[in-house]
Order: C-alpha cells, then sequence, then structure tokens
C-alpha cells in the first residue's frame, strides 16, 4: 500500500483567512485548483473548496467580495505524509470530505484529494485495459488518464522501446 507523499498534490494554492471570497475564488480559477489551504498567521488552519461555495458561501447570501474566507471555509483534515493511502481515504470518507492536509511534522505538503486516491488505484488498470481492449484505439495509442481527451502518443527509443507516454493536449506523461 502507498504512502501518501507518494500521490498526494503538492501545488496547493494558499490565502490568507483575511481575504475575500472572491480572492479565493480568483486564485483557485487562476491556478486552476478546485480549493485552496486556508491560513491564519501563516499557520494552515482550513480550506475553501467548491463544495465550500457551494455549501457555506451561498447561504451566506452576500457578495463574494465582501465576506472573509475564514466565515466559510471548512475544518483542514490533517494526515501525515507516511501514513498510508489507506488511512488518509478513510478519514477523508468519515468526514464526509473531498480531500485532506498533508503534514510532515508541522508543515504543511500538500494535499490529498478522493481524486488523487482514485488515480492511483485505477491508473494501471485504466491503461492495461485500454492497451488490451477497445477496438477504438490503436494498440499502441491510450486515452490520457489525466485530461482524457486526448490519445497518449508512444515515444521510443532507435531500439524500439518505450521511453514514455506523452499526451500532445496536456502535456502528461507515464
Amino acid at each position: 500500500m502507498p504512502k501518501v507523499r507518494e500521490i498526494m498534490t503538492t501545488d496547493v494554492p494558499q490565502i490568507e483567512a483575511s481575504a475575500s471570497v472572491l480572492d479565493a475564488v480568483n486564485l483557485m480559477n487562476k491556478k486552476r485548483r478546485s480549493g485552496v489551504v486556508v491560513l491564519e498567521s501563516g499557520k494552515p488552519t482550513g480550506m475553501f473548496t467548491e463544495r465550500s461555495l457551494l455549501r457555506r458561501f451561498v447561504a451566506v447570501d452576500e457578495k463574494p467580495s465582501d465576506v472573509p474566507v475564514r466565515d466559510v471555509m471548512a475544518p483542514l483534515l490533517k494526515i501525515d505524509a507516511d501514513a498510508p493511502v489507506k488511512d488518509a481515504a478513510n478519514l477523508i470518507l468519515e468526514n464526509s470530505f473531498t480531500r485532506a492536509g498533508v503534514f510532515d511534522g508541522d508543515k504543511l505538503v500538500g494535499w490529498l484529494t478522493l481524486t488523487d486516491i482514485v488515480r492511483a488505484n485505477s491508473k494501471k488498470n485504466i491503461i492495461d485495459s485500454l492497451r488490451r481492449g477497445s477496438s477504438k484505439f490503436v494498440d499502441d495509442e491510450l486515452v490520457c488518464p489525466d485530461c482524457r481527451s486526448a490519445v497518449m502518443k508512444k515515444i521510443t527509443n532507435a531500439k524500439g522501446e518505450v521511453l514514455r507516454w506523452e499526451c500532445p493536449n496536456c502535456g502528461h506523461e507515464e
């Protein structure tokens, strides 16, 4: 069973608790992420996600520029970077969240989302079934597991050995 640090997302946007909901949403859009970690005096204290926007902010019925993100943030679940992914999945599911902050000691090093867990557990099975299954694809092509909107291309060396798979759409490599 892999450790949390092996599959976590490391590029997690962060915002101060005093920032507005509008600032948080703009940051999420700019970074193309579904959430941000909320900091209070530089320390991670919560998270603001798409779910927070729908469930917490909309109920406030105010302008996004007038509401500090601290008023509508969700608690930040914490998991150790070296914990088994199974423990993290249980923590997330038991609390009905979509993610947990990953810590190495007191330092936030990323977060683990349900999407990270599913991707890690199904990537090999998806790739294997795409390689052997569907007649829709050529034998040496497969659908990109990241963007799912392009067929990955096989990159080989002079001997014909596969070096990697590369998505021409999003640049993802396997």
